[in-house]
């Protein structure tokens, strides 16, 4: 009885042996072949577990049949375990990303028609990899558009969670954003606004450098922790594009907080540049430094819709001027700026987004005009409305005018560099 049983249960889980069974001649049939003209053609379609090899003898005893069945069961769990490795591999890997196309127009500088734009351009097109397991994980981004410079190395980051964390600490090597503040670290695509502040493409151009980093979350995520080493000069810096200007290393980190609805963080960057400023006569050793206050609150008091209130500060020494693609560092000089922006949804599929950002490109040094002009020097202030509608969660499109505001003293006249964009970002 137990081997029939048995017999039973095999062959409940192997329907082709059923089948053959069921399809087998009685032996004494089998003993008399059918004429040529008679026999059945060969079906070149049929499935190889119904070949003729694979099927049981007809005079094959109930132990070569489960001999045979057994067999057959094995080589099924055999490709069920292959097929489980083949789907667990695509889990762990993840590909996005995203394009935005723009419309942009920005108004002549002055009386004589001298300068601004009307242009249509492709801003940013990332694609995405990252790949994580139990104890690694591989990211690699890169941005490729028909502008200068084309198609570029944006992340390309190689980590190892620390055994035994449960992936809340990790060291990570390679090209990554530095771990300062907020808006720097925030995904472009999540963006309100077109671009970054003024005070944040000034400290912390394209956002990102080669180092190593260590990353931590504690007491169940409401404490984070950041902090690495790095080159200090970015990833496009002007004369050293892919490498450190000198032997000095920058330590740069953030300590932050997450309640749910506030959350906040202290940031702080110590380096040195050693290069020479138009004024020194030889290389030497310049202070690259910030400091950096952050906080964002998110309520949820209004009946049409949620609020976020987000602000940032930076103070500190030592940054970048951009002109056009051109960012020349501004060796020791002492710099500071803030932003605040509120964002109001509106329903489910839109929002509205207001943003004043300032920045003193030479801390403490008193405004000035240059030939009827403000000088290079002098503050600026910017207060952008966004608009937002968000087509589901692949497309989402913002028309955006910035009012750049530059201090004009003594009877300067402020250049006319009002800016318009229209934004379409799509993403996967």
């Amino acid at each position: 009885m137990r081997r029939l049983a048995h017999t039973s249960l095999v062959l409940a889980l192997c329907p082709t042996l059923a089948l053959a069974q069921q399809s087998s001649p009685p032996a004494d049939e089998a003993a008399s072949p059918a004429p040529a003209s008679e026999a059945p053609a060969a079906d070149s379609s049929a499935p190889a577990t119904t070949s003729e090899a694979d099927a049981a003898p007809a005079d094959a005893d109930i132990d070569e049949r489960m001999t045979i069945a057994e067999g057959k069961v094995a080589a099924l769990e055999e490709q069920n375990t292959e097929t489980k490795n083949d789907l667990l591999s695509l889990k762990r890997l993840k590909l996005s990303g995203y394009v935005q196309g723009r419309y942009q127009y920005q108004q002549s500088l002055d009386e004589s028609g001298t300068g601004g734009f009307s242009r249509f351009g492709v801003r940013r097109g990332r694609l995405k990899t990252t790949y994580t397991t139990d104890w690694a994980q591989m990211m690699l981004q890169i941005d490729a558009v028909p502008a200068a410079p084309g198609v570029t190395v944006r992340d390309a980051e190689a980590t190892l969670f620390i055994p035994g964390t449960k992936q809340q600490l990790s060291l990570t090597l390679g090209q990554m954003k530095w771990p300062f503040g907020y808006e720097a670290v925030q995904s472009s695509s999540d963006r309100e606004m077109p671009e970054r502040t003024r005070v944040i493409r000034a400290f912390l151009p394209d956002e990102r450098d080669r180092g190593i980093k260590f990353a931590g979350n504690f007491l169940e995520g409401k404490v984070n922790v950041s902090v690495g080493l790095f080159d200090g000069d970015g990833i496009f810096n002007q004369g050293y594009v892919g490498s450190d200007n000198d032997k000095e290393k920058d330590f740069i980190g953030r300590a932050g907080f997450d309640l749910g609805w506030l959350s906040g963080g202290v940031s702080g960057w110590h380096g040195y540049s050693i290069a020479k400023a138009p004024s020194d006569t030889y290389r030497k050793a310049h202070t690259r430094d910030r400091l950096g206050l952050d906080a964002q609150v998110y309520l949820d008091v209004l009946p049409f819709g949620a609020t976020s209130i987000k602000g940032e500060y930076i103070v500190g020494k030592g940054y970048w001027k951009s002109s056009g693609d051109v960012k020349v560092e501004q060796l020791g000089v002492p710099a500071s700026g803030w932003y605040g922006l509120i964002v109001q949804n509106v329903g489910l599929t839109n929002a509205v987004a207001v943003r004043y950002d300032w920045f003193d490109p030479e801390h403490g040094k008193k405004n000035a005009a240059v030939e009827g002009r403000p000088a290079s020097s002098n503050t600026v202030g910017t207060l952008g409305v966004s608009l937002l509608h968000y087509f589901g969660e692949n497309l989402k499109v913002t028309a955006a005018y910035e009012l750049p505001m530059t201090a004009a003293p003594s009877g300067a006249q402020e250049p006319h560099d009002n800016l318009f964009t229209l934004q379409m970002q799509a993403r996967y």
